[in-house]
């Protein structure tokens, strides 16, 4: 099942421009692989990665910006709840705070392999100025995990605390996983082929991030030890 699946993502992304797909075109081309093999237990999440794993390099990047660009998010319609309530918010909000974590995250790395080889991938080269940025992409990102797990803790019950496996405490098992999907989505950030879409992804969220925690009346600041 796995080879007639990598087959049939190479023979539509041959038979398809190269540029990226939308949600509908992703729907659409799944509907044909079930049609074509019944019996695939492959999810639609999963064919898109399988998927996008296949594509050339820039149109897999145009994948990847797509997915993880706040202000891509922005502009779908479908990204905002239809109404104002706060419940129906709460989880665009977290989702956003992840993002902007893994953002940051991946802005400290890339300040501290500066100070390590001597130059950033922008080409700064300053070390005073490199060692101030670690610190403050260190203390940002910090801060969005945070604020994600805050959330989310509010949003849990007494049954959440009571069944937890592994003598592990609820607060410590949703650590994990939030630092699971933080560094998923790192991963696939740090994929991204071109330095120049990299590097504007990074910025762009970067701004929106800042604007987000700005405008929290919670912005306190959280130091690593």
């Amino acid at each position: 099942m796995k080879y007639f699946l990598l087959f049939f993502v190479l023979f539509i992304t041959s038979c398809s421009p190269p540029e990226p797909g939308t949600d509908e075109w992703f729907e659409e081309k799944y509907e044909e692989l079930l049609v074509a093999s019944p019996d695939a237990t492959v999810s639609l999440e999963e064919f898109k990665d399988i998927f996008i794993s296949n594509l050339p390099r820039e149109a897999a990047d145009n994948n990847l910006i797509k997915k993880h660009s706040i202000s891509f998010w922005l502009m779908d319609e479908n990204f905002l709840p239809s109404s104002e309530d706060s419940e129906s918010f709460l989880p665009i909000y977290v989702k956003t705070l992840k993002q902007c974590a893994a953002n940051f995250s991946v802005m400290y790395g890339n300040m501290e392999a500066g100070l390590l080889y001597g130059k950033t991938i922008t080409g700064l080269d300053d070390v005073a100025e490199m060692s101030r940025l670690s610190d403050e992409y260190s203390n940002h990102a910090l801060y969005f995990a945070t604020r994600a797990e805050e959330i989310q803790l509010k949003k849990s019950s007494k049954d959440d605390w009571d069944n937890s496996d592994n003598n592990l405490s609820y607060r410590e098992i949703l650590q994990n996983t939030i630092s699971n999907e933080i560094s998923s989505i790192q991963d696939e950030i740090l994929s991204i082929n071109s330095d120049e879409k990299f590097i504007e992804l990074l910025e762009t969220n970067a701004l929106i991030c800042l604007q987000t925690r700005n405008q929290n009346p919670n912005n306190k600041d959280y130091i690593f030890d």
